[in-house]
């Protein structure tokens, strides 16, 4: 059986499925896949949306027969894939396989940490309704999945302390290892044909083979299919690189607190834990407002900072190294236990002294590596909230693509709506190292020159001017009036995210609409929210320009304030445009100028995700039609798109949408 005689006119889904519609550019990918899986070959595909690009590439995977894992860039896909089109497949494909979804630890409840958690708040005679929700669910959960637990917040304290995690994992020992949902979860994908993972699970395996090849967090695979493949830079960079933060240290603090209550715990090892927190808050306080002073305000995440010889010299440094000291002293306290049965707590003790001992050696190489040449790694530092973040990030994600995945695993698919750039995967090919794979583009069926238009004024200020975003969010306002509302206004940093709602947040509610702000609610309550709220406005920044689906009359506007080039004093933006200097490369051309395409494609592409949809896109940037630059970054786009510069053409558009 060939895969159009399932995907096909006729084929299987057809006959099982009521009202199917058959796809021709589905069935042209399924045939690229196939192809690629058979012969054993890399394959970049680039399938326009509308496409139905999951079943186009389960089926071929399924029938190829080989053990394929399929890497997702959200959880809400891999999801979807395993809860949706999984299910449909078993029930219609005339073969068997089985499927397995797994997702990081930290999504898993940890009976062990649980039952200590649980017992401590007891004893301290705290009670605690989330504690005893979760109870509830752990007698009746199959999976342990946290997405069963609907009534979570997305940073939920009380999960941190009850979820698996890879340092606190004890294996085989732990007395709750044969009913440990993340051992199930690994023994389900073991068996299974069809893995479905995300892309940070994914590469927190590479990166973990890298550094141990007898380490695993995935079972063995003979084909990789990449979902959402443009995601791939930013997600290798993070899990190849190393990182100390506040999160790290106090997760380590806390684990140090519950150890000092084991029977056989040395006196001073709850001081050591107050000593560790103590000298960690001071080294990341001292460094705090040197990092401030020279972050890039018009960061998307709120301002990333390079870090220096100078961003450590003096008091950091030396904060740094009593660091150090104390987390020695924390490896010393420990191993008074180390030595002691499971029941005394030298098995937590052993990996507790093993995370104490990674965080002295990362934190070396972050004080040692910024102050040397490194022509390899670029050091920054961020802040989210009341975390602060050290980094050392790989500069060139491309030989690890090529020795680390290609060099172990020949049948590699790269697939996503937005892949190429002007018409050419060498922007891909160049920072993913795929020289030598196959491609393949297959339009998206959906009819954009009726469905779309594209708005594009020249007469607002150029970004950089005096007044943009005042102007800008005038713009915004009578383009929602215009459309009704059900508009995304997008936005390429924060910064300007919040002041643009400041602008029109009070307007905006006096005439009858619902406003919501990114940051207010978890990423999908605030989208559901905003898909039942009709008429409604949501002011984001970069989350929401992928990832998410409206589809019908809840959203009809989509604009974004300007063209979404990465901040010059970015520090990876930065390191990476002076790596392609040193190749005579100009990095304008190279790398900025196709990765803003490809940011602009992805919030395009959030207007029209069904053959009904009907809206506009304004992007509020004349530079698009007045600059050389502008034309290539909008040549990823749907050609098809029309364009106006006009106001009123926009005001037509929406009439002719609503007769």
């Amino acid at each position: 059986m060939k895969v159009a005689d399932v995907l096909g006119p006729g084929g299987v889904l057809s006959r099982a499925i009521h009202g199917y519609e058959t796809r021709p550019s589905q069935v042209d990918m399924a045939e690229q896949v196939a192809d690629a899986l058979a012969r054993r070959r890399a394959l970049i595909v680039e399938a326009g949306t509308g496409t139905g690009k999951t079943l186009a590439y389960l089926v071929p995977a399924i029938m190829s027969g080989l053990k394929v894992v399929v890497s997702t860039g959200t959880k809400n896909l891999q999801e979807q894939i395993f809860r949706k089109d999984i299910p449909l497949l078993k029930a219609e494909l005339p073969v068997a396989f089985e499927a397995a979804c797994m997702k990081g630890m930290s999504n898993y409840l940890c009976r062990r940490r649980f039952g200590e958690h649980s017992g401590n708040q007891a004893a301290l005679g705290r009670a605690n309704g989330t504690l005893d929700a979760i109870r509830a669910w752990s007698e009746s959960t199959a999976s342990g999945d946290r997405a069963e637990l609907t009534m979570l917040s997305d940073d939920s304290p009380e999960w941190s302390a009850v979820s698996a995690t890879v340092e606190t994992r004890l294996g085989p020992r732990c007395p709750e290892f044969e009913r440990c949902f993340v051992t199930n979860a690994r023994r389900r994908a073991q068996a299974a044909q069809i893995v479905i993972v995300n892309h940070h699970l994914f590469f927190a395996d590479l990166a973990l083979k890298a550094a141990w090849p007898q380490a695993q967090l995935l079972p063995a695979y003979e084909a990789v299919i990449f979902d959402e493949a443009h995601q791939l830079e930013d997600v290798i960079t993070d899990y190849f690189g190393i990182g100390v933060s506040t999160l790290r240290l106090g997760a380590l603090v806390r684990d140090l607190e519950r150890a000092s209550r084991h029977r056989n715990a040395p006196l001073d090892i709850a001081k050591t834990a107050t000593h560790l927190q103590r000298r960690s808050d001071a080294m990341f306080d001292s460094l705090r407002p040197r990092l401030r002073a020279s972050a890039s305000p018009s960061s998307s995440s709120g301002g990333r900072a390079s870090v220096t010889r100078e961003t450590w010299a003096g008091e950091p440094e030396k904060l740094a190294f009593a660091l150090d000291n104390a987390l020695e002293e924390a490896e010393s306290a420990l191993g008074a236990i180390e030595q002691g049965s499971l029941a005394d707590g030298g098995e937590e003790a052993t990996a507790l002294s093993r995370r104490a001992r990674a965080i002295r050696d990362d934190l070396a190489m972050l004080l040692e590596g910024a102050q040397k040449i490194d022509r390899h790694h670029v050091f920054w530092a961020e802040e989210r909230g009341r975390t602060l973040l050290l980094h050392a990030s790989p500069i060139d994600v491309a030989e690890v693509v090529r020795e680390k995945l290609l060099g172990v695993c020949e049948s590699v698919i790269f697939t996503s709506a937005t892949l190429s750039t002007g018409g050419s995967f060498d922007f891909l090919r160049a920072r993913l190292g795929l020289e030598s794979a196959i491609e393949a583009r297959v339009p998206s069926p959906f009819d954009y020159a009726k469905q779309s238009l594209l708005y594009l004024p020249r007469d607002l200020p150029e970004p950089g001017e005096t007044g943009f975003i005042e102007a800008a969010a005038k713009r915004m306002a009578e383009l929602v009036a215009t459309s009704g509302g059900g508009a995304f206004l997008l936005f390429t940093s924060h910064r300007q995210m919040l002041r643009a709602h400041d602008l029109l947040s009070k307007q905006l509610t006096s005439d009858g609409r619902t406003v919501f702000l990114q940051g207010q609610a978890p990423k999908h309550l605030l989208v559901e929210q905003f898909k039942q709220s009709r008429g409604s406005v949501l002011f984001a920044t970069a989350s929401f320009w992928e990832g998410v689906d409206v589809v019908g009359d809840a959203l009809a506007l989509v604009t974004i304030d300007k063209l979404p080039f990465q901040p010059p004093d970015d520090p990876l933006a930065r390191a990476r445009s002076q790596h392609l200097e040193e190749q005579g490369k100009d990095p304008f051309m190279h790398y900025h100028i196709p990765n803003a395409a490809l940011q602009l494609a992805q919030g395009f592409g959030r207007l029209i995700r069904h053959r009904s949809d009907r809206g506009v896109v304004a992007l509020l940037d004349r530079r698009a039609t007045t600059k050389g630059y502008g034309r290539k970054v909008l040549s990823s786009l749907p050609p098809d798109c029309p364009r106006t510069d006009k106001l009123a053409e926009v005001r037509a558009f929406f009439r002719r949408s609503a007769s």
